[in-house]
């Protein structure tokens, strides 16, 4: 099993642009959260094995770990098996986050790979066989 936290600034643009990527389940109320720079956590699970859950950010405390500009840098991010990275990747686009490196192949027989930048400016990878 997987928890995979994810820093929002607008938890209704995030449940928008994840729901149609993902097909997780979202919680539509937050819990509020005592951590200091965290007003509530939205949960969310991705079937038995992935748990998480949209924190909710103050100002100041969304740490931004990539850059838009540079795709050779690399920064610890998680990584999602998708249908088609292509396709993802279009769907991002339309949903108002951004290519950070395009669908790429990754020799041997073992797919592809690309990243994206969501919306709330997290840095997220997607795999895909074809």
């Amino acid at each position: 099993m997987c928890w995979l936290a994810i820093p929002v600034i607008d938890i209704e643009r995030a449940v928008a642009f994840y729901s149609q990527i993902f097909p997780w389940d979202i919680s539509p109320n937050g819990v509020p959260h005592q951590r200091p720079g965290v007003k509530e956590l939205y949960f969310f699970n991705g079937g038995d094995t992935l748990h998480g859950a949209f924190y909710v950010m103050e100002d100041g405390f969304h740490v931004i770990n990539h850059s838009i500009d540079f795709q050779d840098g690399l920064s610890v991010h998680p990584s999602f098996n998708v249908r088609n990275c292509k396709e993802t990747l279009e769907l991002v686009g339309k949903l108002g986050g951004k290519t950070q490196l395009h669908k790429s192949d990754l020799g041997g027989n073992m797919g592809h790979y690309a990243r994206f930048i969501d919306t709330e400016d997290n840095m997220i990878g997607i795999w895909s066989k074809i």
